[in-house]
């Protein structure tokens, strides 16, 4: 079996912990800590919160597509949203923005859980959102198109 790897050993340079406040876009919130902190290449490793909307995607089965897959139409969850737990990668994109890839699981007034990736300028935080973010050195991440898998995707570098 050959398999292909993108790999590279980092170490943790610091961990930020923020709340991002009520009213606030969650991966604009993110973005503003990171670009506050001088942030470029990092991970989230806790989130926490409420959303008052939530936004995101799933994969969903596509036979056109490279890898059978594609992501599904924006589902749109009201809230109140409790948010149980959240992931991400930061980094950049190819113009050197930065770029948060943010996945998730809610639940909602009647318990129902839903996850996925998150849709950014469409989660306002509801009370709070809890974040810690782990900064990496030594290893660039960057967000490009993937030829392979027609995703655009973090290379790491």
């Amino acid at each position: 079996m050959n398999v292909k790897k993108n790999v590279k050993i980092s170490e943790i340079t610091r961990t930020v912990s923020g709340r991002i406040t009520r009213g606030t876009d969650l991966i604009t919130g993110i973005k503003e800590i990171c670009e506050e902190y001088g942030i470029k290449h990092g991970y989230i490793g806790m989130l926490i919160g409420s959303l008052d909307v939530g936004t995101f995607v799933y994969a969903v089965k596509d036979d056109s597509s490279k890898v059978n897959i594609k992501y599904s139409d924006n589902v749109v969850v009201d809230g109140p949203l409790e948010l149980l737990c959240a992931q991400g990668t930061i980094g950049l994109d190819e113009s050197g923005e930065l770029s948060v890839h943010l996945h998730m699981l809610v639940c909602d007034r009647h318990m129902r859980v839903y996850g996925g990736h998150f849709v950014e300028e469409e989660n306002p935080i509801a009370v709070t959102g809890e974040i810690v973010i782990h900064e990496i050195g030594d290893t660039d991440l960057i967000r490009k198109f993937d030829e392979e898998t027609g995703f655009t995707l973090f290379q790491i570098v």
